[in-house]
């Protein structure tokens, strides 16, 4: 072995040993980061206008991209967590103070008002309770678990969400020398280097930007729609119809349709009818509206695979899974592409 093999090998291992040293470093604002990135991919177009219709400073429009960050996504994010998490404690406590005596009472209210011999009904409600409690019980304490997390500890909360502001000024600011230091440290040929990037983007606008923003946007209408017409806890059915959003073929008429039979079983019908209006109007025209517009050049990722990515996001990373398991999956099928283009296709990348 050479002199300059032992050199170069010493060195490896002591930039391994910093690396790992500085991924532990990072490790604690590792979400607030990967929150920033994602913001500053889906807010660029923001920022680019600014910047050069409007003619503002590189960290003006950073600051008025940022405002508008707060404004339109984190302000109503943390109202809503709350909202959530509170609605999510009181069906909780419904459900076990007491056997659930009270919340059952109502719920046997309702389907006794569904003709049929009272044997049936009497056999099928006891099953109905025991496996409903089972796993509503299951899904609300997972629920308070989570959001726990996050209202845990107001002083790590607020200084992640400082670090993430920090982070996402300089993301939008300096972008794109970062994205060059990546390039130039790169041992692919710049071109394939820029490709790659242009095409992790359009992958994360695919999914974050894309689909999962009509989920939200879903979920959020759902949740006014269920709160003006009298419907209990929208906020949490209003998240639940969210997920839904994701689901093939279902959509967010897994909330929508009980909760208009629940209203027209209370006898609620102008209620029940104003409902479905809504949710045939608002809720149901959104995809059709929004998605050609936010979905106009991307990668296509299948719905089902997006809900798992945040299903099983959530549960590996908390809350912040909601953005890093679509994120991850993003990635995946991006860098599947390239690997097709590139080393399939004999190193060629496809435009």
């Amino acid at each position: 072995m050479t002199h300059s093999h032992i050199q170069t090998y010493f060195f490896l291992i002591i930039l391994s040993a910093v690396l790992v040293l500085t991924f532990f470093i990072f490790l604690p604002y590792l979400n607030a980061l990967i929150v920033a990135g994602v913001l500053a991919v889906i807010f660029r177009p923001l920022y680019r206008v600014l910047k050069r219709r409007a003619r503002l400073p590189n960290g003006f429009a950073s600051i008025i991209t940022i405002i508008v960050v707060l404004i339109a996504i984190i302000t109503p994010l943390v109202f809503l967590g709350t909202q959530i998490f509170r609605e999510a404690r009181d069906v909780y406590m419904a459900v076990i103070a007491d056997g659930g005596s009270v919340f059952w009472s109502r719920i046997e209210g309702l389907l006794s008002a569904i003709p049929g011999d009272d044997s049936w009904f009497n056999s099928t409600i006891a099953s109905f309770r025991s496996d409903t409690q089972h796993y509503l019980g299951q899904f609300l304490s997972w629920i308070l678990g989570h959001f726990d997390t996050v209202f845990a500890s107001l002083s790590r909360t607020a200084i992640n969400l400082f670090v993430g502001l920090i982070a996402l000024f300089y993301f939008l600011k300096d972008g794109s020398a970062l994205k060059q230091k990546m390039i130039d440290l790169s041992p692919l040929s710049t071109a394939y280097d820029r490709q790659i990037f242009d095409r992790l983007q359009m992958a994360v606008n695919s999914v974050i930007r894309g689909q999962l923003v009509i989920a939200v946007i879903q979920g959020v209408l759902t949740g006014v729609g269920l709160s003006i017409f009298g419907v209990p806890n929208p906020a949490l059915w209003g998240l639940l119809a969210m997920f839904a959003a994701l689901i093939p073929g279902i959509g967010t008429s897994l909330v929508l349709i009980p909760a208009i039979i629940y209203l027209f079983a209370t006898g609620t019908v102008g209620s029940g009818v104003g409902l479905l209006i809504w949710s045939v109007v608002a809720v149901g025209l959104i995809d059709n509206f929004l998605g050609p517009r936010l979905i106009s050049k991307s990668i296509k990722v299948h719905s089902l695979l997006i809900l798992l990515s945040i299903l099983g996001g959530v549960g590996l990373f908390g809350p912040i899974g909601f953005f890093a398991g679509p994120l991850v999956l993003s990635l995946l099928f991006a860098l599947l592409d390239i690997y097709k283009s590139l080393i399939l296709h004999g190193g060629q990348l496809t435009e």
